[in-house]
């Protein structure tokens, strides 16, 4: 019975002090930090992923505004993308906007499988994404004529993609 006890209760001291060890993991997920689009170009400039996003408004969206609303709050929310790790603000909607910071999946080989890429960080966007800029809180001057339509600029992309050509059809 003795022995019994003292089991018990060695087994429940180390029960005690691993718990908060075991709480620390969970905790310690990786920290996912933006590395900017200079980073994703590396490899995306062969499929031409960069090359067309340069051509778009949301690469130029901080050129686009005026000096003093470039030190409005409510204006770099959306014209720009984050601060990298040494606290440099990342300007124009980059990459890691829509895609999430890349620091834990811009590497090749967690790239090449989504599901990996998506485990470290990766988001695949969504309606939702779009719509943290693209809503009912954009200056009235500057809304676009349109109500922001997801499905429409989908099908245009924000890549500046040309759309793929249907083939001709034979007759």
């Amino acid at each position: 019975m003795k022995r019994l006890v003292i089991t018990f209760t060695i087994t429940a001291v180390i029960f005690a002090f691993s718990q908060p060890l075991v709480a620390q993991e969970k905790a310690a997920a990786p920290k996912h930090e933006y590395v900017g689009a200079a980073k994703c170009a590396m490899c995306h400039k062969k499929d031409n992923t960069h090359p067309t996003w340069m051509e778009t408004k949301h690469a130029k969206a901080w050129e686009s505004l005026k000096p003093e609303d470039q030190k409005n709050e409510k204006c770099i929310a959306c014209h720009s993308t984050g601060t990298d790790a040494k606290g440099t603000l990342l300007t124009g909607v980059q990459c890691e906007a829509c895609h999430g910071p890349g620091s834990n999946y811009m590497k090749m080989n967690i790239m090449k499988d989504q599901k990996l890429a998506i485990e470290n960080g990766l988001i695949i966007p969504t309606e939702k994404t779009c719509q943290k800029c693209h809503n009912e809180n954009v200056p009235a001057e500057f809304k676009a004529k349109e109500p922001y339509d997801f499905a429409k600029m989908m099908t245009t992309g924000v890549h500046a993609r040309p759309a793929k050509e249907k083939p001709a059809e034979t007759k």
